[in-house]
């Protein structure tokens, strides 16, 4: 690491930490110094003939000539800033520094948080203080700077000290939602739920989108390369490296929880959209905003509590079996493993649980979770609401998507997705059928947007593919065609056949049917892909496919398989269902 003399402010480079050093956390300013900023800062007073340039200290910015110095005068050599002390045009140090950083600030004897919009003679318990709306406390990066340090001493705009962490935990709780006892070492950080934690950056912003990812990996222990230009990427591989480490499944508990009695006023939405199922993982951290308090459940503890969450539905308790049957270890915890088709999931499963609304009732299943909400009651324990995808793959998406009727005629109805359910909850809109266990299972859990992975796009494309296109027709007098049925052959040697001309050939008549031109046979290596629950055994052929006296036109499909499915599933919701 390099460190920077309180003295003269020159860089110098360490192996490792000396024993003591002063750190500095702030918010960025536009015109913060650079490493390369100091070193031609040293490079001009040496070169200074005139010896009017003693001290390089004199040259540097104000923030870092006030910080070093407030640094000497409290008996320190050397300080680390983070705008100056990391060589940025090293993709390979920034890697290490940003992957270091929480271990550099825990080692540090102390941290100056300098609150460059706080004054001097400003009260920080007042209800409305400058100290309480500081831009310091929403940012990304300054949640570890707070966590991380053994002392942290708060200095305001002019450089004066207005106190430090151990004076004011029970304030610093109420700012950031982070335990006192937490700030101050009497409870250790890894206690703390996965969920938690997460939830304290909830409401914290960063510059880049990937530093909300990067941010974290102290706070959950986690090492994993930096990767600037990925995106909201970097957020999932935290994930996937915090479930990969750590037992705690208060990670997938984001987003809604479905209250007692909330579905006895929604109506079901049609699930087309993308939003309206998810995945196991959260793409921001503000998905976990509305946490609420939840407490992980030990492996020894885990029997009781499945047992207890299916005797709340009237089924036996979990035995050793799985899905077939078969007879599996009595010491079956559950597992989480990434893959190309969404996570891999050993989890106990009840299933089907049958979701009722006003006007819909849907098959569900419900994945139980080791954990549990804090606040007692007489089953705490939660599951996970998901959705069985098309087909005969055991895959899954998470939620239950409602739209929500309000009682006053002029306002729009708003739609929430909710993720998870408490035992108690779901027993108020919820049935069991005669076929309804619980029993351990292994799924796929992937949200909509990865509908891809199971309904692959065609090898290879003809010339029409790139050339043609219809919009859509909704076709609402059409006589009644209960299934699917070719309409004659319109690809030729995997061209379209040219249209019908007035020279020569009697105009076309009007459509009056549904046609699907697929391309090119999209396979996976369990054959045909199903679609509504049949194959489409010739995929060089136009399909006609329409239920009732509602049916759409679709002319060639432009992307793909998976392409072809949402524009099936958006004119399904149009014509309201099939």
């Amino acid at each position: 690491m390099w460190l920077l003399s309180t003295d003269r402010a020159e860089l110098v480079h360490f192996n490792e930490p000396p024993s003591k050093y002063a750190i500095l956390s702030h918010v960025w300013g536009k015109d913060e110094q650079s490493f390369q900023d100091l070193q031609a800062l040293l490079a001009v007073c040496r070169a200074n003939q005139d010896g009017n340039c003693t001290n390089p200290r004199s040259l540097a910015s104000a923030k870092v000539r006030a910080c070093c110095m407030y640094a000497e005068a409290d008996g320190y050599d050397w300080l680390w800033e983070d705008t100056c002390c990391i060589d940025k045009t090293s993709s390979a140090e920034l890697s290490e520094a940003t992957n270091s950083m929480y271990t550099w600030y825990s080692s540090a004897s102390v941290c100056y948080a300098y609150l460059a919009d706080v004054s001097a003679d400003d009260d920080p318990a007042a209800p409305n203080s400058a100290f309480r709306r500081s831009a310091w406390f929403g940012r990304s990066w300054t949640l570890q700077e707070l966590i991380a340090p053994q002392d942290v001493v708060f200095l305001s705009k002019d450089w004066q000290a207005l106190g430090n962490k151990y004076l004011w935990p029970g304030l610093l709780e109420e700012i950031t939602g982070v335990d006192a006892d937490v700030l101050t070492f009497l409870r250790p950080l890894s206690s703390i739920p996965v969920s938690t934690r997460m939830r304290w950056t909830s409401g914290r912003q960063a510059t880049r989108i990937e530093d909300e990812a990067y941010s974290l990996m102290g706070i959950f222990q986690i090492n994993m390369p930096t990767i600037y230009g990925e995106g909201r990427r970097a957020f999932r591989r935290l994930q996937e490296e915090i479930m990969r480490q750590t037992p705690d499944q208060t990670l997938f508990l984001w987003g809604g929880l479905l209250r007692p009695g909330v579905c006895q006023d929604c109506f079901m939405q049609v699930p087309s959209h993308l939003t309206d199922h998810q995945g196991l993982l959260a793409d921001a951290p503000s998905d976990f905003v509305n946490v609420p308090d939840l407490v992980p459940i030990p492996y020894e503890h885990m029997s009781r509590a499945f047992a207890s969450f299916a005797l709340n539905f009237g089924l036996q308790p979990l035995d050793a079996k799985d899905g077939s049957g078969k007879i599996v270890a009595s010491t079956t915890l559950p597992e989480f493993t990434v893959t190309s088709h969404g996570i891999r999931a050993r989890l106990p499963v009840i299933e089907p649980v049958y979701v009722s609304t006003t006007h819909a009732s849907t098959r569900y299943a419900l994945a139980l979770l080791a954990c549990a909400q804090s606040a007692r009651n007489s089953c705490p324990y939660i599951a996970l609401l998901l959705r069985p995808h098309p087909g005969n793959a055991p895959v899954y998406h998470v939620g239950l998507a409602l739209r929500h009727v309000h009682t006053c005629l002029t306002s729009p109805s708003s739609i929430s997705v909710a993720r998870s359910t408490l035992a108690t909850s779901l027993s108020h809109g919820a049935t069991l059928g005669p076929e309804s266990r619980v029993y351990w299972k292994e799924l796929y859990i992937t949200s909509c947007s990865s509908d891809a992975a199971f309904l692959p796009t065609p090898r290879r494309l003809s010339f029409a593919h790139s050339h043609t296109g219809r919009p859509l027709t909704v076709l609402r007098d059409l006589p009644a065609t209960h299934h699917l049925a070719p309409a004659p052959r319109r690809v030729r040697d995997g061209r379209l056949a040219p249209e019908p001309s007035a020279r020569g050939e009697s105009a076309r008549p009007p459509a009056r049917r549904l046609r699907v031109h697929v391309l090119a046979r999209p396979r996976t290596r369990h054959g045909a892909v199903p679609y509504f629950g049949r194959a489409l055994s010739d995929a060089r052929r136009p399909w006609v496919v329409g239920g009732g006296r509602h049916r759409v036109a679709y002319g060639p499909v432009r992307h793909g398989c998976a392409s072809l499915c949402a524009a099936l599933r958006q004119t399904a919701s149009c014509v309201g269902g099939w």
